[in-house]
């Protein structure tokens, strides 16, 4: 979705952005524009100014209101929207995104919540069966009521929407492959919706002490995989306690909560739940990557002494103030895999961490690859101004991109991971190459953490037999959902 984030504009914004938040640690990126050469930067400001701008960036709109409704949910409470500045980096530059926006095309941004994710569609569903334009766009969850937006036909086909080029850098270009069928394009994301990730998490201290090489050149030189995780893991256990038992009181090479961000390993592995081809979306799950992987994770936890895992709880949520019962906090845990957007939360620690995208299947695999949790931008079928729409969602994905993002790498970076070219290059590699799988919309999301449990693990095979009749019911819905919708349109 993202382009690679400049380090021209990392480097003149990080220092400006941490002193805005009032923080004290770390010191800038290594790299500044002066440092560079001259040539570098004439490319790198053509690409910025020509390549990535949008065809209409200014219009007069006459004052028109765009109304965007959005659920209480994850990044939307936080990083979308702000009625102010108050010193935070990432909330002045989303005000200053907003305030470049409006004055450019002479509107009005209002967001809207009515509250959880639940609340979106059935807004989204009255407004348009009253003919109503109400709002010019709406914000999803990324599992909730997807079918239910096409079946109704309640939402436009991005396809059929002016003003906006899916090609632009700013675009996620892996909605249209994993998501279109027959020519429709319910949902869609640009760098305005934040990228909501899994990463690894690694205690920098512990690594030095058990590992010693340098990890940011293993993901640099395409040698961070899975395997290598797991040995790695191995050799940084520790009965603490010294009892002879592995427990919530020592130390580990690998925790991270059950559940639907172990989907995210399958993905990281080029696997996807649901594929598309020519005869709409089927369930691609049952591969002999997905029979391997599940294996290789499953005995990696099922030993006990290198992982330790646990299912959600609100007292473990680090959202919620809770903290994990094996504590990366705490520096008890060499690796973590946790949502990227609680890299902020680790500032206490007393050892610097850095982050690494997941790893992949083997060296041969050719990039590393993060599934997306973030949810999606739709527009309501009875938005009245289809022109307008267009062109403010064009100007938002390329205006966060140029303005929000660089606050956000440095929030994410916070004080415990040094700001330097290679920490930059790992968020770029997670959030170049994050991608949508239909499968989350769908349900099938919890097939991994399920087959891989510690305590309760199922056989793959019987899992998904179990639920293949309820799996391909959704795929077919929504298959045939998009069918009608094409038909219906011409």
């Amino acid at each position: 979705m993202k382009k690679a984030v400049s380090l021209i504009l990392i480097s003149a914004l990080l220092a400006a952005c941490f002193a805005a938040c009032g923080e004290t640690g770390g010191s800038p990126a290594s790299t500044a524009a002066s440092d560079l050469p001259a040539e570098t930067v004439v490319e790198e400001t053509a690409a910025e100014t020509e390549g990535d701008r949008p065809e209409m960036t200014e219009a007069d709109y006459g004052g028109a209101e765009f109304n965007i409704l959005y659920p209480s949910w994850s990044l939307y409470n936080n990083f979308y929207f702000a009625e102010e500045t108050n010193g935070e980096a990432v909330n002045d530059a989303i005000f200053e995104r907003t305030q470049k926006i409006e004055e450019a095309l002479n509107i009005t941004v209002v967001p809207q919540t009515l509250g959880y994710i639940d609340t979106v569609y059935p807004a989204v569903n009255k407004t348009v069966m009253a003919g109503e334009d109400a709002y010019q766009l709406a914000l999803t969850h990324c599992a909730t009521s997807l079918v239910s937006y096409v079946k109704q036909q309640i939402v436009v086909n991005w396809n059929d929407i002016p003003n906006i080029d899916m090609e632009k850098s700013y675009w996620n270009h892996s909605l249209s492959d994993n998501m279109e069928v027959s020519g429709i394009l319910p949902f869609n994301v640009n760098s305005f919706i934040l990228p909501d990730v899994n990463s690894i998490f690694f205690n920098t201290q512990l690594y030095d002490n058990y590992i010693g090489d340098d990890l940011y050149s293993q993901v640099l030189d395409g040698k961070w995989t899975w395997d290598r995780l797991i040995e790695n893991a191995g050799k940084a256990s520790l009965d603490i306690d010294g009892d002879g038992q592995f427990t919530d009181q020592d130390q580990y090479g690998f925790v991270g909560e059950l559940g639907w961000q172990f989907a995210s390993i399958l993905t990281s592995t080029d696997q996807y739940m649901i594929s598309v081809g020519e005869e709409g979306a089927y369930i691609s799950l049952y591969t002999e990557t997905t029979v391997n992987l599940i294996e290789k994770i499953r005995s990696f936890l099922k030993e006990g002494t290198s992982a330790f895992t646990w299912n959600y709880d609100g007292k473990y949520d680090p959202n919620q103030g809770g903290t994990p019962p094996v504590s990366f906090n705490d520096g008890k845990a060499l690796y973590y895999l946790v949502p990227l957007s609680l890299a902020s939360n680790f500032r206490s620690m007393d050892t610097d961490f850095g982050i690494v995208p997941l790893p992949k299947y083997s060296e041969d695999q050719d990039r590393y690859i993060t599934l997306n949790w973030s949810g999606f931008m739709c527009v309501p079928m009875s938005v009245g101004d289809i022109e307008m729409v267009g062109t403010v969602v064009e100007n938002l994905g390329w205006r966060n991109d140029e303005i929000v993002m660089p606050a956000f790498y440095d929030i994410l970076l916070g004080q415990k991971i040094a700001r330097n070219e290679e920490s930059i290059s790992m968020l770029d590699i997670i959030f170049n190459d994050s991608v949508y799988d239909l499968g989350v919309g769908l349900g099938i999301y919890d097939v991994f953490g399920s087959c891989v449990s510690q305590k309760k693990p199922v056989e793959f095979a019987s899992y998904y037999e179990k639920n293949l009749k309820t799996w391909n019911k959704n795929v077919t819905d929504y298959s045939d959902a998009c069918v009608a919708y094409a038909d219906s349109i011409g």
